[in-house]
């Protein structure tokens, strides 16, 4: 754990000393991944280890539950099943947007 804590350290201390937002967005966004990784796993292990119910650490709990979810409709086999058009579909549809998306590269 102390190693954990070390590397979070040195790992804010490397964005701080970055004087470009574009570098210190790709660190960033490393750190994002791994640590989603890291909880993905993690939440995976004690699911596995505990079952479903609430359980308690030494300083806080979690509650695992098997939730279920409706598979997604495939809309082209649908429209192709009831012979939709694209430009009918299309009557159907809500207003689209622009997202803006910054996305750190190699």
């Amino acid at each position: 754990m102390i190693t954990e804590i070390q590397a979070q350290i040195q790992a804010l201390a490397t964005v701080e000393s970055l004087s470009s937002d574009i570098d210190a967005l790709y660190v960033l966004d490393q750190q994002y991944k791994a640590l989603e990784a890291q909880i993905k796993a993690l939440k995976a292990d004690i699911a596995n280890k505990y079952g479903e119910g609430e359980h308690k650490g030494d300083l806080h709990s979690v509650t695992v539950k098997m939730v279920p979810v409706k598979g997604t409709v495939d809309y082209k086999k649908l429209c192709v099943s009831y012979g939709i058009q694209d430009d009918v579909l299309d009557t159907f549809r809500k207003a689209g947007r622009a997202d803006i998306r910054v996305t750190p590269n190699k």
